[in-house]
């Protein structure tokens, strides 16, 4: 039997549904009842003739990766874990609970798994936590790239880094391991969640863009790595999962034609940026809310990342990147906050 942590999420149930597809018994972490229903929904959209004999291989277990009897009953009888389960956020009062759930939570994982009987332990991490000091003078960051602590990176990034490190701590403790670092994920679920709030924004209306650049994969091309890395037990190896590298103008242009909607046309320079997220904070502490841009945000929207590939596409030469446009259009046809 499988584990999945962050079974709800926008990966963590593309996980599940696509192994109950291929006939594993899978395990699901939960927290939160309403959220089953993120996965009911994913069956529905990609097999519904199949749903209720696939629900049969479903098995869920409530329960938090920071609850030590939690996840040792979690592994009880499991073979290999796919560990999703993750929190993420550019709010700087958000720090202890990043690095609580996303280190500490990892930590509990890997502790307990070693004295499971895991023999695959597959954590998914995030180009975030990718150095920025590489041999090569391409631009690309790669897999091999080394951490610069003088970098000025969000507090996001240094926890997805830091459980890293408990993994392959975990590694050099005889658990076999293996890290994909995905890209900025699209596919179906809600647009009120996740990478997917891109899409609300610009199906309101969006006029601004501005200068940066990211890698952008399909939900879907990451749940094959995952299963293909299931398949072969290949273990000891960390995979950046990103499909195109584009920048947010172009991937705005791209979304807005299928959503029939104009496309952002002002370029938002760092003066405009840096005022919008001090309103931001403003804003949000009067209205007792978090502010929709922090920070660490406005800064992230500014910079320019582009990340290789090479590796996976090396190491799994049959491994096919689903073109962007498609994966677009998947994301607005399986929306799900209607």
């Amino acid at each position: 039997m499988i584990l999945v942590t962050g079974s709800t999420g926008l990966l963590g149930s593309h996980v599940v549904v696509e192994l109950l597809h291929k006939g594993y018994e899978v395990r699901a972490l939960f927290r939160d009842d309403a959220r089953k229903e993120v996965v009911f929904r994913l069956l529905d959209f990609y097999y519904p003739t199949e749903k209720e004999n696939l629900l049969r291989k479903l098995h869920w277990f409530r329960g938090d990766v920071l609850d030590l009897t939690d996840v040792e009953d979690s592994l009880a009888g499991i073979s290999k874990v796919v560990h999703c389960a993750a929190f993420v956020s550019f709010h700087r009062r958000d720090f202890n609970a990043l690095f609580r759930i996303n280190r500490r939570g990892t930590a509990n994982m890997v502790n307990f798994a070693l004295d499971s009987d895991v023999n695959q332990f597959i954590h998914v991490s995030s180009t975030a936590a990718i150095g920025s000091d590489s041999q090569f003078s391409d631009g690309l960051k790669r897999e091999t790239n080394l951490w610069n602590p003088n970098d000025e990176v969000s507090g996001y990034s240094l926890s997805k880094f830091s459980a890293e490190k408990e993994v392959w701590r975990a590694y050099e403790e005889g658990l076999p391991v293996s890290i994909v670092n995905p890209s900025v994920m699209f596919g179906p679920g809600s647009w009120e969640e996740s990478s997917l709030k891109i899409f609300r924004t610009l199906h309101k209306g969006l006029k601004y863009y501005t200068k940066g650049s990211n890698a952008f994969v399909d939900v879907r091309d990451v749940t094959t790595l995952i299963l293909k890395l299931i398949e072969t037990e290949k273990t000891g190896e960390r995979y950046l999962v990103t499909g195109s590298n584009l920048t947010f103008k172009e991937l705005f242009d791209r979304i807005c034609k299928q959503l029939n909607v104009k496309a952002p046309s002002k370029l938002a320079g760092p003066f405009l940026i840096g005022l919008v997220w001090r309103l931001s904070g403003i804003l949000g502490r009067i209205q007792g809310k978090r502010p929709t841009i922090t920070k660490e945000s406005a800064r992230s929207s500014q910079s320019n990342s582009k990340f290789s590939n090479e590796k996976l596409l090396r190491d799994f030469p049959d491994f096919e990147f689903t073109p962007i446009d498609e994966t677009i259009a998947t994301t607005i046809k399986g929306r799900t906050d209607l």
